[in-house]
């Protein structure tokens, strides 16, 4: 059972339709990858930064590690995934102490080479990725975190495919 903010159950209600992205936690920093452009996801908590201006003068934007570095629409596809509460071959008491790991396919756009550069320079293999489902305008802090795992395998081809298991 999940909780969630009542701002996220009246847009639900409404009929609003949220967005899924990926987090990924390179040693440069956070990046974030979504089906469509992240427009304000990032910007409400002024995670996104570039390295060129300053945050409040005492430090460049993007020095520290909390910080996203990237977020940009390059997701194909989430792939699926499910969360078993108790097996169903145990009994109650086995099934309350046990729990089935969950395993993720995700598809990103690398048409342009663009993770055929960045791989090089920045592997994901072993990396931390966080699946987390929000609305655009509400903060971060107010998303739910669908799935965290470490990237167990990838392919770089046309398409950028990665394994992802649940730590």
């Amino acid at each position: 059972m999940y909780r969630i903010p009542i701002r996220f159950h009246n847009r639900l209600m409404r009929g609003e339709t949220p967005i899924v992205y990926a987090v990924i936690s390179t040693l440069m920093g956070y990046r974030a990858y979504a089906e469509r452009e992240l427009s304000s996801v990032f910007d409400l908590l002024g995670l996104l930064a570039d390295g060129t201006t300053d945050a409040d003068g005492s430090h460049t934007a993007g020095s520290e590690s909390t910080s996203v570095i990237e977020k940009s629409a390059r997701v194909l596809s989430f792939g699926s995934f499910e969360r078993t509460i108790q097996p169903r071959k145990d009994d109650v008491l086995t099934a309350m102490s046990s729990k089935q790991k969950q395993h993720i396919s995700l598809q990103f756009d690398n048409a342009d080479r663009y993770f055929s550069k960045l791989i090089p320079k920045e592997p994901f293999i072993g990396r931390t990725i966080s699946i987390y489902v929000g609305f655009d305008a509400d903060p971060q802090s107010e998303h739910l975190k669908q799935f965290e795992g470490t990237i167990s395998e990838l392919s770089v081809m046309p398409v950028l495919g990665i394994e992802a298991d649940e730590q």
